[in-house]
């Protein structure tokens, strides 16, 4: 890239070819191939422009810090081959020719604008959708599915004890059983899971 040139604190994180798309999202055979570099602070685009007997590149800057969030997202959109960038007065359609280089580039992007990984940032969105599912029907989906696990980690346990339960079963009741620190049991009616489901009923 003959027209940047890199800060004394700015670091290349990405370099590939793309082809930056208009506003329609469409490519046609009169787009040429820029060259795209994500460093730690820009998103720079060189593209190469025809001027008379001559070709020039044009380099556009853009800083990272310009990428819009909302909802606590990152706007920067994985779709198959096109990674679509909003910006603060730009979007930009970056097609690639594969799309695993185009998820590669995002996922870059989205942790280093972010600061967290993808499973961070997956972890995230589960969390708020549990808190907003919560609280739309007013009930606690933890405590639920805590008090779900026990029962069927209880159960294991009672119908791998029955003599007539084979290896398989007396294998989940033995993983059952070490998960709730407590002794195989005989009788189904011991299970105080279970009877306080009954009572609830």
């Amino acid at each position: 890239m003959e027209n940047y040139v890199l800060k004394e604190n700015e670091t290349v994180l990405y370099r590939h070819e793309v082809f930056v798309l208009p506003i329609s999202k469409k490519r046609d055979k009169a787009i040429p191939e820029s060259e795209l570099w994500l460093t730690n602070l820009n998103i720079v685009i060189c593209t190469p422009k025809k001027k008379l007997l001559r070709t020039i590149f044009e380099t556009e800057v853009y800083s990272v810090t310009d990428v819009k969030r909302y909802d606590e997202r990152v706007q920067v959109i994985n779709r198959r081959n096109t990674v679509d960038i909003y910006l603060k007065d730009k979007e930009l359609f970056l097609n690639f020719k594969k799309s695993g280089e185009a998820k590669r580039f995002s996922d870059i992007a989205l942790r280093l604008i972010s600061g967290e990984s993808k499973i961070v940032r997956g972890v995230k969105r589960v969390r708020k959708a549990i808190r907003e599912t919560d609280d739309a029907l007013e009930i606690n989906t933890m405590e639920i599915a805590t008090a779900t696990a026990t029962i069927a980690a209880e159960v294991a346990i009672g119908v791998a004890s029955l003599p007539s339960a084979g290896k398989r079963a007396k294998n989940i009741g033995v993983i059952a059983d070490k998960l709730l620190n407590r002794k195989n049991k005989t009788n189904l009616e011991e299970i105080p899971a279970l009877n306080n489901l009954e009572e609830t009923q």
